[in-house]
């Protein structure tokens, strides 16, 4: 296994900085989001990858800063919503992660991370239906390119209505519709231990029932505050009785996280993804945070 960070959570500096920062750390590899952007003369957007800048010269612009930082690229991602009500809208994200696997393909990245959203006037098997659909194109491209899918499993409250999920996929009920309406070894999860803890599924349980299906690990964890819940009630998940904490900063055990992907002979990258509001406000707070969770982390790590 692979230790990384998910790049996204340093907004404010460019991707090459980022990567030799990442390096400099100790971390093996990252987690890079793509948004989409029609700017052909950079390779970089923030932090995260341009593809739209990814010709000969931005290409190798690319693979030079990663092999100069020691660093390998565990997957390329883009969540954004592929079930958007606007067809417009939602034709330019599903082009757009059809792009993606193909530049995930020519990179030689094997893994692609992606939601499956929601459409709030559809219920939840629906969305999953519809998406299942809609997303044949990009399943076509990723099988006959050797790339995996990996479907985030967060919920996304209130992305489109308030204290509602937004991404049809954060529970392994979900998770099995999914895969009934998609039967493809093309498609998996990126799995956030972090989201199923707060929703009251055990991560370990889950990780165990799925793990052939787990492409790529995403290490967040979190906590929950009794005193807020019994205000607000678990109908409020947006009630502010629970937020994100860095590896080793919640609840989950993460002894027992680590040595079960070992013994499923996981064999992808485990990445930190940065959403804990304690360490952030600041770069060097985020970069500290970073720094506690790799700590963490690697006592059970070779």
């Amino acid at each position: 296994m692979r230790l990384g960070v998910c790049t996204s959570c340093f907004r404010d500096v460019s991707l090459p900085e980022t990567l030799r920062w990442a390096g400099e750390a100790g971390f093996e590899t990252v987690e890079i989001p793509c948004p989409p952007t029609r700017d052909p003369s950079t390779w970089y957007h923030g932090a995260g990858l341009n593809i739209a800048g990814l010709d000969g010269p931005g290409r190798d612009a690319f693979v030079s800063a990663l092999d100069d930082a020691g660093l390998t690229a565990a997957a390329l991602a883009w969540y954004a919503n592929p079930l958007d009500p606007d067809p417009g809208r939602r034709d330019v994200i599903l082009s757009h992660l059809q792009r993606l696997v193909e530049t995930a393909a020519t990179l030689g990245v094997d893994v692609v991370c992606l939601l499956v959203g929601r459409d709030p006037s559809l219920r939840l098997g629906d969305c999953i239906a519809q998406f299942a659909r809609l997303i044949e194109p990009v399943v076509r491209q990723a099988e006959s390119s050797g790339v995996r899918l990996a479907i985030e499993n967060t919920p996304r409250i209130g992305w489109q209505v308030e204290d509602l999920p937004g991404n049809a996929a954060f529970c392994p009920e979900l998770w099995e519709k999914l895969f009934t309406h998609l039967r493809s070894p093309a498609v998996g999860l990126a799995l956030d231990p972090a989201h199923l803890y707060w929703t009251g599924i055990d991560p370990l349980s889950a990780l165990t029932d799925y793990a052939e299906k787990v492409f790529h690990f995403r290490a967040k964890d979190a906590e929950t505050m009794d005193l807020r819940r019994q205000d607000c009630g678990i109908l409020r998940p947006s009630g502010g009785w629970w937020r994100y904490r860095l590896p080793g900063l919640g609840a989950i055990d993460w002894r027992q996280m680590i040595d079960r992907l070992h013994e499923l002979a996981y064999q992808g990258a485990v990445v930190i993804d940065h959403e804990d509001p304690v360490w952030q406000g600041s770069l060097d707070k985020i970069k500290t945070g970073l720094a506690l969770a790799k700590r963490h982390l690697g006592q059970f790590l070779p």
